[in-house]
């Protein structure tokens, strides 16, 4: 909890910063002022290690954790602290509850060479159209994770493309948006709707619930309350600064904390499937011996 107040705290001086920036280069909001290479080194890490707050919805959680993968890549992979600081920031603001909007291709360096049978901007618009009806259509409430995905992915494909738009056209970005795209509109229809899941954050070396993660337990209970055919899913995990057989413990008693909860919210025993799985699945892989925040979860899982 402290680490996020300081987080945001963090995030609103930088926000301070860029304001007092834009008076004084010409920089604006109007497009949006891009990343600083110089908060890079504190946004970067910051999204990496922030825990959601309970203001945060299902398909935020998703965009929080997309982001920091996106940040994460753009450092190590490509070297551009600039746009890692960028998409850091989108992933704290997601992190806060803030509503978080694809990219606007205006705002990007894009050019189309002269041979080329359609205008680049002509294929982003074209695509951040079909996002944006699904995302407002109901894909961020039925299909989280992959909603929140697909924003990241086109937002990937805006900032490869201001890099090399041969590249971009080829990669990965572009490629897997299109397939998710599709998978939004059920082009490739699913057996069954997406899973809705939510994530309970703990203390280091603690199984009891914070005030914060009783919230999201409560949401949860509401939402499989609200529909009876809905079973629970709880997968407890721990991060790997301890042993593994102690972690396996701990991971066990988190799982119990949560489903105990989900109990006395209401819920009966018998709609909540329960394990743990210690250290051996970590939602951020670290080395042994690291202290990883977001590896401390309790997973719900709607089915």
């Amino acid at each position: 909890m402290n680490h996020q107040r300081k987080a945001f705290g963090r995030y609103v001086i930088l926000v301070a910063v860029g304001l007092a920036l834009a008076g004084c280069s010409g920089w604006s909001y109007s497009p949006p002022l891009r990343g600083l290479f110089y908060s890079e080194r504190i946004n970067t890490p910051d999204v990496q290690a922030i825990a959601p707050s309970p203001n945060a919805s299902p398909f935020n959680q998703a965009l929080t954790k997309e982001y920091a993968s996106l940040a994460d890549s753009l450092m190590k992979t490509d070297n551009d602290p600039a746009d890692s600081d960028y998409f850091a920031r989108k992933g704290i603001a997601a992190a806060h509850g803030a509503v978080v909007p694809p990219e606007n291709d205006a705002n990007w360096g894009i050019a189309t060479p002269v041979d080329a049978p359609v205008g680049y901007r002509v294929l982003l618009g074209d695509a951040r159209k079909r996002l944006v009806a699904d995302l407002d259509g109901g894909a961020r409430e039925r299909q989280p994770q992959l909603a929140a995905r697909a924003q990241v992915l086109y937002d990937c494909w805006v900032e490869h493309m201001e890099q090399s738009w041969w590249t971009a056209l080829n990669g990965p970005c572009h490629r897997d948006l299109l397939i998710a795209l599709d998978q939004l509109e059920g082009h490739q229809a699913m057996a069954a709707p997406a899973a809705r899941e939510y994530r309970v954050y703990f203390e280091f070396d603690r199984s009891n619930l914070t005030s914060e993660g009783a919230q999201i337990v409560q949401q949860a209970a509401a939402a499989a309350k609200a529909d009876p055919s809905v079973r629970i899913v709880l997968v407890g995990k721990a991060d790997r600064s301890g042993t593994d057989a102690y972690n396996m413990g701990l991971s066990h008693r988190r799982a119990s904390t949560v489903r105990a909860q989900l109990e006395r919210d209401g819920l009966a025993r018998n709609r909540v499937d329960e394990r743990w799985v210690g250290e051996r699945e970590p939602p951020v892989p670290t080395p042994d011996g690291v202290r990883e925040p977001r590896n401390r979860v309790v997973e719900i899982t709607l089915h």
